[in-house]
């Protein structure tokens, strides 16, 4: 898994600089779209904003979430096209896709496509429990079924989600005990 660690990005979304964040993310990635990591964090960080806006505190004028959605549109279809064996692009997006299909396309369409993403990731590296549970955890109600792989996940937690940026910062926040 990715060290998801970008001191620069981390500092600003962790100040809440939503506009200067995305600037320099989507900076980034006009300068170098096939870096992973890259491409993800800014997928992850449109996402994260359109989703959350709300509890963030943010409006639409603050950031403009239409651009964003626009954004993660692009960034999904370039990672579609150029990291469908990578199976942190395959994770991430997938738990994005699979989450709020409606953001990406047609509901069934986009969810199956979620979905198959987090087996593919999983079936790559089955021993990884964040991709296991991730996986097992996309169909209704079943992450209470999991509680074994959870805890198999806390054991891995801070070590695969270091940093305080938001990608870091929300899944260590979803899955902590």
């Amino acid at each position: 898994m990715i060290d998801w660690t970008w001191a620069e990005v981390d500092r600003l979304e962790h100040q809440e600089k939503w506009n200067e964040a995305k600037e320099y993310l989507l900076k980034a990635w006009q300068q170098n779209p096939t870096d992973l990591k890259t491409t993800v964090r800014l997928g992850f960080f449109c996402w994260y904003v359109v989703v959350e806006q709300g509890p963030l505190g943010i409006t639409d004028a603050d950031i403009g979430t239409g651009e964003l959605e626009s954004i993660l549109t692009e960034v999904t279809h370039f990672g579609l096209a150029h990291f469908m064996t990578h199976e942190d692009f395959l994770w991430c997006f997938g738990y994005m896709i699979s989450m709020f299909p409606y953001y990406f396309g047609d509901y069934e369409q986009w969810e199956e496509k979620g979905i198959s993403m987090l087996k593919r990731a999983y079936e790559l590296y089955p021993e990884e429990p964040v991709y296991k549970y991730s996986y097992l955890g996309s169909f209704s109600n079943t992450y209470r079924k999991h509680k074994d792989v959870l805890q198999q996940v806390q054991t891995v937690l801070e070590d695969r989600f270091k940093g305080d940026g938001l990608l870091s910062e929300y899944f260590k926040s979803i899955w902590r005990i």
